[in-house]
C-alpha cells in the first residue's frame, strides 16, 4: 500500500531537517590555542583554577553529556585527565580505540557525521592534524585537538595555568624552552602570545619551531627570540620548559636525534645559569637522562606533576565553554 499524503510529507519533512543538520556550519572546536581570543584563553585559565578550587561547584556541569574520546596514539594524561575530568562533572567519557573501530575502514568524514549523532562532544588525539580538520568540518558537535603532529593546546593550556598558579600573573614572565620545536612548543608559543609572555627557544636549526608560525606570531606582537646555546635562553627565565626529544612515531630517529641534541639536556649545570626563583616544567612522558637529568625532574624546582594535574582541571573548563558556545542565544539582526 503506498504511503499516504500525510506521511509522504511527514517523511519530506524530516528528511529536509536531517539534511540540514549535514549541511549546517560546523559548531566551534578548539584545535590550536591562536583560535582563542586573548579573553577566552584567560576566562579558560581562570575558570580551570576555580575548579581546582571548588570541584563540588561544578559537578552537574556536563550532566546528561557524553564524550567521545577518540585514539590513535597511546597516551596516560590524556585519557586518564579527559575521562575523570568528565565523570567529575557529571558526563560519560566514551573510549574509542582507532585501531578497534571502522575509522580504519570507512571514510572519516562518514564516521565523525554518525558518530557525532551519538555524542555531546568528540576529543581526539592523533598523529596528522588534518585529520582532526576534517573531523571538524563534519562533525555536528565540537572537537577537540587531545593532540596532533602540529599542535597540543590542552597541554599549552595547563602549563600556563600552572604558571599562573604559581607566579599570579602571566604578563611579562619569560619562558625558555629547551629542546625540540615540536608541536608542544608550537601551542606554548601561541599561548605566549595571548599572555603577554616572552620566550626564547634553543633548538637544533633542523629542528625549529615552524617558520611560519613564528613569523605570523611576530607579526602580532610575540616577544620570541631563537638562541643557539641553552645558557642564553634560560639566564633571565622564569620557566625552563623541556620535552621529549622523540616523540611517538619518530623512534627511527632516536639515535640520529640524540647526537643531534647532545649539550641540551636540562640539567643542574643549566639550571646553575638560570634565576633562582626559576621552575621547571616537562608535559611528560619524560626520558630521564635524555632530555632532562634525574636530580632536575625531581627537585624541588620542577613543577611537572602539577603541570600534569592541571590537564584535568583546564580541560574541563574547555568542555564546559565549549558547550556554552553552542547554547549561546544568536544575537538578533537590527531593523
Amino acid at each position: 500500500m503506498a504511503a499516504n499524503k500525510q506521511a509522504i510529507t511527514r517523511a519530506l519533512a524530516a528528511r529536509k531537517k536531517s539534511y540540514a543538520r549535514l549541511t549546517a556550519p560546523p559548531p566551534r572546536s578548539f584545535l590550536a590555542i591562536s583560535e582563542l581570543s586573548g579573553t577566552e584563553f584567560h576566562d579558560l585559565l581562570d575558570q580551570g583554577l576555580a575548579i581546582k578550587a571548588e570541584p563540588a561547584r561544578f559537578s552537574g556541569a556536563l550532566a546528561q553529556r557524553q564524550i567521545a574520546l577518540v585514539f590513535q596514539k597511546t597516551s596516560t594524561r590524556t585519557r586518564v585527565s579527559f575521562e575523570t575530568g568528565v565523570s567529575a562533572l557529571g558526563g560519560t567519557p566514551l573510549y574509542m580505540d582507532w585501531k578497534t573501530s571502522n575509522f580504519t575502514l570507512s571514510a572519516l568524514s562518514d564516521e565523525i557525521r554518525v558518530l557525532s549523532r551519538y555524542v555531546s562532544m568528540i576529543m581526539a588525539r592523533v598523529f596528522a592534524h588534518e585529520d582532526l580538520e576534517l573531523m571538524a568540518q563534519h562533525s555536528e558537535v565540537p572537537v577537540i585537538n587531545g593532540l596532533s603532529d602540529w599542535s597540543h593546546p590542552c597541554q599549552g593550556l595547563a602549563d600556563f595555568m600552572t604558571m599562573q598558579e604559581y607566579f599570579g600573573a602571566l604578563k611579562g614572565l619569560q619562558v625558555a624552552y629547551v629542546g625540540d620545536g615540536n608541536n608542544v612548543a608550537h601551542s606554548l608559543l601561541e599561548a605566549a602570545l595571548k599572555a603577554g609572555a616572552s620566550m626564547r627557544l634553543c633548538c637544533p636549526r633542523r629542528y625549529a619551531p615552524s617558520a611560519k608560525l613564528l613569523q605570523q606570531l611576530v607579526h602580532q606582537g610575540l616577544d620570541v627570540e631563537l638562541v643557539d646555546r641553552p645558557g642564553d635562553a634560560v639566564k633571565n627565565a622564569d620557566v625552563i620548559y623541556t620535552d621529549t626529544w622523540i616523540s611517538m612515531g619518530e623512534e627511527h630517529l632516536a639515535e640520529t636525534k640524540v647526537r643531534e641534541f647532545a649539550g641540551l639536556q636540562v640539567n643542574a649545570a643549566l639550571l646553575a645559569k638560570a634565576p633562582k626563583h626559576a621552575v621547571v616544567m616537562h608535559c611528560l612522558p619524560a626520558h630521564r637522562g635524555m632530555e632532562i637529568s634525574d636530580d632536575v625532574l625531581d627537585s624541588e624546582r620542577s613543577i611537572v606533576v602539577d603541570q600534569a594535574e592541571n590537564r584535568r582541571y583546564v580541560q574541563q573548563a574547555l568542555m564546559i565553554w565549549l558547550f556554552n558556545q553552542q547554547t549561546k542565544p544568536k544575537p538578533t539582526k537590527k531593523r
